[in-house]
């Protein structure tokens, strides 16, 4: 009895350290999908905040983003580290604000690989943990001929799938840019990789208004920089609302997933066969018992009859 309860309680231990390691593994799936819908209701805040304001306010708004950027591109676009002090910062963080989401400056969709982040000023470190980051010393996300606003976000972070597919975006895909209550469009023309160094990859050019949107690569390793480059197209008044899926399934986290299943199947295949091969050798040590009975009944009653003859034999012996 005591090997049976003892053999119960490590069957347990193992399933408890089983339990324990598929939760540690699908701790980062769960991390990131909470995380996609918590960005997502973070833009519909500040789409609801955008929408509250009046026209007035948001094309004032609008007004002095475009006048920031020409007063940029007039002394030249710059990669300056963004830190209290620096000229310009303050004039910067005052740009595209408001109240209620002091932080959030646009949103950007990409619906070819289901990207929806918030906007942020800064690609300081603390930014990009909580969506896409503006590129201080680049042109302000509002358009405008010869801009060309940098938009970052990580690439292979535990709890958020943020720019993970950016590398599998096709020329001719859409970027949408809302900013303001204005709708921009951008149509993806190349990419390339370059070393963390080279700012002089972001150009900008008389007569055309672009995006570049950046993030790490190559996967975990992150050792350079993927630069995704679109420019504007027009947006047609008609056209339906960029959808985007709330909760997107990037590779890595089917793997994990697969992965689990994988194992908690072969565990169970493996419980499955040995109560199967237990059962057998039950059955086969109860069919071995029931031979040796039957044996045993045979001999005895083969020793009776042999000493019952041999005593009449002594009988008769002694009786002659």
């Amino acid at each position: 009895m005591g090997g049976v309860d003892k053999q119960k309680r490590k069957n347990a231990a193992s399933w408890l350290i089983l339990i324990l390691g598929a939760l540690l593994l699908l701790y980062p799936i769960a991390s990131t999908l909470s995380y996609q819908y918590r960005t997502i209701r973070q833009n519909e805040e500040y789409a609801g905040a955008v929408q509250e304001l009046s026209d007035e306010a948001k094309a004032e708004q609008l007004r002095l983003a475009h006048e920031y950027n020409q007063r940029l591109l007039a002394a030249g676009p710059h990669a300056r580290p963004a830190v209290d002090g620096d000229p310009g910062f303050a004039d910067y963080m005052s740009q595209l604000t408001l109240p209620e989401q002091y932080r959030i400056m646009a949103r950007v969709r990409i619906p070819a690989i289901d990207v929806d982040l918030p906007v942020f000023h800064t690609t300081r470190p603390k930014v990009l943990y909580d969506g896409a980051g503006h590129m201080y010393g680049s042109t302000l996300p509002v358009g405008g001929d010869g801009t060309n606003a940098v938009i970052s976000a990580h690439t292979g972070m535990v709890n958020a799938a943020m720019f993970d597919a950016l590398p599998s975006l096709k020329p001719g895909d859409d970027i949408f840019i809302d900013v303001m209550g204005e709708r921009l469009r951008y149509r993806m023309v190349s990419r390339e990789v370059v070393k963390p160094d080279r700012y002089d990859a972001v150009t900008y050019e008389p007569g055309k208004d672009k995006i570049t949107l950046i993030t790490c690569t190559p996967y975990g390793l992150n050792t350079d920089r993927l630069l995704v480059h679109a420019e504007r197209a027009p947006l047609d008044p008609s056209a339906p609302e960029p959808a985007v899926s709330a909760f997107v399934w990037s590779w890595w986290m089917i793997a994990v997933l697969s992965l689990v299943l994988l194992v908690l199947l072969l565990i169970l295949w493996k419980r499955w066969r040995d109560r199967r091969r237990r059962a057998r050798e039950r059955e086969q040590a109860r069919s071995r018992e029931q031979r040796s009975g039957g044996s045993g009944s045979g001999s005895g009653s083969g020793a009776g009859s042999g000493a019952g003859s041999g005593a009449a034999g002594y009988g008769f012996g002694s009786g002659s």
